[in-house]
């Protein structure tokens, strides 16, 4: 295990909430290094030249709107974010996946769900709450990708280029980018990490 120290960043209104979390992680993983705030404007004053390497926020309790909290998270530290809430809709997780976040976990599932979300997010993955996996709404239109939206799909989370994935199917690069636009369009997605991510909890691939 690296002797490097994650820093994590907690944003929550509860005080113990914070606390429950701040515990949590100082016993589930090693060398966490664990700053809380009650609010956005808090966290911004309060962390100064400190980057977190991992960003968790209620931003139904952080005091403002979703996206501009999540949006203003971002642009700050520019870590990845980790929703933990007690609000576990199907919209909302919809919302909060399409606004870049990399973890979505409810305050009523297990620790361990929180620390693997933190984990994965370092690493650079996602990680969706399972109760919640199977629940991700997707905007009204036409969900149905076609077999080869499917396969370019598939071919993107394996991690394949655009100009790779259209020399293993013999189409032009050009093809190939306009087929993801389409599966970012038909997913609600924003960007192809966004796509991959759903629909890969919604079974559309693997």
């Amino acid at each position: 295990m690296s002797t490097t120290s994650l820093r994590v960043l907690v944003v929550d209104e509860h005080p113990v909430v914070r606390q429950g979390v701040r515990a949590l992680l100082e016993r589930g993983l090693e060398k966490a290094e664990v700053t809380d705030a009650a609010s956005l404007q808090s966290a911004l004053d309060g962390m100064g030249s400190q980057q977190p390497d991992v960003t968790i926020v209620d931003p139904w309790r952080a005091g403002g709107d979703v996206e501009s909290i999540l949006s203003t998270l971002t642009s700050k530290f520019g870590s990845p974010i980790v929703v933990f809430t007690a609000d576990g809709g199907a919209r909302l997780l919809s919302d909060a996946l399409k606004a870049g976040v990399k973890g979505y976990v409810r305050k009523d599932s297990p620790g361990e769900d929180l620390v693997r979300a933190i984990q994965a997010a370092r690493d650079g993955d996602f990680y969706v709450d399972p109760a919640l996996s199977s629940t991700i709404v997707l905007d009204d239109g036409d969900k149905t990708l076609s077999d080869r939206q499917r396969e370019i799909l598939q071919m993107l989370a394996d991690g394949m280029q655009t100009e790779a994935v259209a020399i293993k199917l013999g189409l032009s690069t050009e093809t190939v980018r306009t087929h993801t636009k389409r599966i970012l369009a038909k997913l609600g997605a924003d960007t192809r990490t966004q796509a991959v991510a759903i629909g890969i909890r919604t079974g559309l691939i693997e």
